[in-house]
């Protein structure tokens, strides 16, 4: 076969090829594209994130683009001397991620526990404060008792047990400072308690340790000490995550 009959075939491949790999990359972008929402702990910033990755694989093939959309609570409990000013966010936990029928281990989006409460808002008030912001300005004298709970069990990742928490203040809490720090010690603590007994039972023993010291840091009691006393002695290794 000459060259000038061999060429043309050529050009015809390359082309096809260029052709296939283009519209298998846009279909890896279309099917790929992952949104969210997360969270952070270190200064209670939130913030929408959008990017691209290969299918079933955490091969990014375009990069993580990200745009804030922090409630004013931050900069209310910054106000209040609570967050420290200028913080930076270095862990992230997942408040939302969308387009998982791909993923074949769907992330935990906990914080979602959280944030669902530093976003409500008042919309009976023509301002729509958010509801904690308004719960700040009438408890001056609690905020500081309450939100550093707070802040510790996000830092802690322990979301689950938030909303009871949240629930307290807004609907059930003392307003007498002592009462409520009482009240809010005991509820603090039994929720480390309970969480520590699930990390228990699946093998998280470092995790349980760490929780149970909360909880009785927050209030004494017979059976968290108990719980940290038989870890400590029974020689139970970590099991593997």
């Amino acid at each position: 076969m000459t060259l000038s009959k061999l060429f043309p075939r050529l050009i015809a491949v390359l082309i096809i090829t260029a052709l296939g790999l283009i519209v298998g990359f846009l279909i890896l972008v279309s099917n790929g594209s992952v949104v969210g929402r997360e969270f952070s702990p270190d200064n209670f910033s939130i913030r929408r994130f959008k990017y691209n990755k290969v299918p079933y694989l955490d091969w990014v093939i375009v990069r993580k683009s990200t745009v804030d959309e922090t409630p004013y609570i931050q900069q209310e409990l910054i106000d209040l001397g609570i967050l420290p000013i200028n913080a930076t966010a270095k862990n992230w936990h997942l408040i939302s991620e969308q387009n998982l029928t791909r993923s074949l281990l769907p992330p935990e989006c906990d914080a979602r526990f959280l944030t669902h409460y530093l976003e409500l808002k008042n919309y009976s008030n023509s301002n729509y404060l958010e509801i904690f912001v308004e719960w700040n300005q009438e408890h001056p004298d609690l905020a500081p008792i309450f939100w550093p709970h707070i802040i510790e069990m996000a830092q802690q990742e322990a979301y689950l047990k938030i909303p009871e928490i949240m629930e307290f203040a807004l609907n059930d809490c003392p307003k007498n400072p002592t009462e409520f720090s009482d009240e809010l010690n005991t509820l603090v603590a039994l929720a480390y308690l309970d969480l520590a007994k699930i990390d228990y039972d699946l093998g998280r023993l470092e995790r349980a340790k760490v929780r149970l010291q909360l909880s009785l840091e927050a209030e004494s009691s017979v059976e968290a000490q108990n719980l940290l006393d038989d870890i400590a002695s029974s020689g139970i290794k970590e099991m593997a995550q």
